[in-house]
């Protein structure tokens, strides 16, 4: 009786969804009584929520995320601008489904967390009569970095971004580009919409700051000579890199990309250590005018869907620790170094190099805890240096 009752509740929960919003199912509630089932299943459900209960929702999401406290200002920015792009999809469950999973959108958040600050840090103290920057988000994904800033910086002085993936497809002005299985879906940013009118539109349109995408591949030199051509090259105004959870020699590709063209900014946070293929042939990895061996940080292990495949993750925090130093060493600013400890619960030790033509920083800052250890981010800036972005 007790199951009936609960596959009862089931059907009529999932019946009674508004449209672009989920419900999530406890199984192991099969044997309980109706009333407990559907209390053990409420943290998970944002259903039939107004906005502003959606934000509240949110809100208890991240309540206890690492840095919440650090980026307060961010995070409230960052759950506002959630809810615009649940305003922006409601009608269209099958975009709001697939962007909107709650446990990928809070760690893209606070991964991307001391980004998003380093950005508006920067937009903050520029004048408004200041050329207008491009910014460009390698190795994209979707494009919730991105998706993010849209929201939240100043449309008077971002022109527009650039998500840089190779699973996008060749975007082509001209004609309507078809998405094989393989390419990854552009419809939240392409896609169309219809007004209250009737009148059909693109999502492109209603991003406060424009979303557009190129396909590229980092790690093929003729996609890096074509982004210099064809971005850096004709680009007006200056222009920010950003590099978040940039797995293995991709990290050295996005360096490359600053320190080869005329970058204002740039921020990478690396992730995963380089695949031992590089070591077994006895590979040196050269960075700006830096260089190390590759057996000093390549590793067997990596991710397969989720689950870790190698040596215990622990064991490899020290090659970690020097992967991120030496990539800090290849950026091709900065003299004198000086080490910094921060007091907060969030952040650990800073190393800052200056010179006369820029200033880089590498801070720790706690994102991954019970045992994770990629707490790395590197930003750099060129000469002129913004003083207000680098105060900790």
């Amino acid at each position: 009786m007790m199951r009936s009752w609960c596959c009862i509740i089931a059907i009529f929960l999932s019946s009674t969804l508004s449209a672009g919003d989920a419900f999530i199912l406890n199984t192991s509630c099969v044997n309980q009584s109706p009333s407990r089932c559907y209390a053990t299943s409420l943290p998970d459900i944002n259903y039939g929520l107004s906005d502003k209960e959606f934000h509240t929702w949110l809100q208890n999401q991240v309540q206890d995320a690492p840095g919440r406290n650090t980026y307060a200002s961010t995070y409230e920015d960052s759950l506002t601008a959630i809810v615009n792009w649940r305003k922006r999809y409601r009608g269209n469950p099958q975009v709001w489904k697939r962007i909107f999973k709650k446990d990928r959108v809070v760690k893209e958040l606070i991964e991307s967390a001391p980004v998003i600050e380093f950005v508006k840090r920067a937009m903050d103290n520029q004048d408004d009569d200041d050329e207008k920057f491009t910014i460009i988000d390698l190795c994209s994904g979707k494009g919730y970095l991105s998706m993010f800033l849209s929201e939240i910086l100043p449309k008077e002085k971002v022109d527009k971004f650039i998500l840089v993936d190779k699973a996008w497809a060749i975007a082509n002005k001209k004609t309507t580009t078809e998405l094989k299985p393989h390419h990854m879906n552009w419809d939240h940013i392409y896609g169309t919409t219809v007004n209250t009118d009737g009148e059909e539109s693109s999502y492109f349109t209603t991003w406060p700051i424009p979303l557009y995408t190129s396909k590229q591949d980092l790690k093929d030199s003729c996609n890096q000579r074509q982004m210099t051509k064809h971005f850096f090259n004709k680009i007006d105004g200056p222009v920010i890199i950003l590099a978040v959870h940039l797995c293995g020699t991709l990290s050295l590709k996005a360096i490359d990309m600053f320190n080869n063209n005329q970058v204002k900014l740039f921020a990478l946070k690396p992730c995963c250590l380089p695949q031992m293929v590089y070591a077994n042939r006895g590979d040196v990895f050269r960075i700006g005018q830096h260089e190390f061996d590759a057996k000093d940080v390549c590793s067997n292990g990596q991710y397969n869907k989720g689950n870790w495949l190698g040596p215990p993750r622990w064991h490899l925090q020290p090659r970690f620790d020097y992967w991120a130093d030496n990539l800090f060493k290849g950026i091709d600013v900065g003299g004198s170094a000086s080490l910094e400890q921060d007091g907060s619960e969030d952040s650990g030790y800073r190393v800052s190099m200056s010179s006369h033509d820029g200033i880089k920083v590498k801070d720790d800052i706690v994102i991954q805890v019970d045992g994770g250890f990629q707490n790395t981010y590197i930003f750099a800036e060129r000469e002129p240096v913004t003083p207000a972005v680098w105060e900790k």
